[in-house]
């Protein structure tokens, strides 16, 4: 899915990507390199280092910020939007739901928001919402929990059903509920 990645990413033609999650960095290319094409920045957030390591022409185009991703989120200016966010840190329904709760001023309509891993295996809708799990990564249900709890009038989603589910979700722009 690296390259959906980036092509959902190069078509928005964004200036403000933020990725919460980083690992390895396999997502952080492609999303940097779509930011670097339309003259914008990445700004990674994860609690852990990361073994990504930043190609020289696109230093300029990104930020990386060792911080839990909630807190980030909650200092983040309310005048900031968001064309692009990726979501792949720690899966945990009530960890989801609060980091959705905070970009929900973030972006607009014509934002953005990708989920990772909202399903298991790698092609059939099976989709992570176990409720007996009270701790751990999976607690609660997980991030697709998170989103199906979305008030519908508000949101719409799509998942793509490879490499454990990538979801799309993005604001339904309404007069009464989100200005442009």
């Amino acid at each position: 899915q690296l390259l959906v990645l980036f092509a959902l990413a190069a078509s928005i033609r964004g200036k403000h990507f933020l990725e919460l999650g980083v690992r390895h960095g396999r997502s952080t290319l492609p999303l940097l390199w779509a930011a670097h094409l339309s003259g914008g920045h990445l700004t990674s957030v994860d609690t852990r280092d990361t073994e990504f390591a930043c190609p020289a022409e696109f230093k300029a185009s990104w930020s990386l910020l060792k911080q839990d991703t909630v807190e980030y989120l909650s200092g983040v200016d309310r005048s900031v939007r968001f064309d692009l966010v990726f979501v792949d840190d720690w899966h945990a329904y009530p960890h989801v739901k609060r980091e959705l709760e905070l970009l929900d001023p973030l972006v607009g309509p014509g934002s953005l928001i990708l989920l990772h891993d909202t399903m298991h295996g790698h092609t059939e809708p099976f989709y992570n919402v176990d409720l007996t799990l009270d701790s751990g990564q999976w607690e609660g249900g997980g991030p697709y929990r998170a989103i199906a709890e979305l008030p519908k009038h508000l949101w719409e989603f799509a998942t793509l059903p490879w490499w454990h589910g990538l979801t799309i979700l993005r604001k339904k722009y309404s007069k009464d509920f989100h200005t442009r």
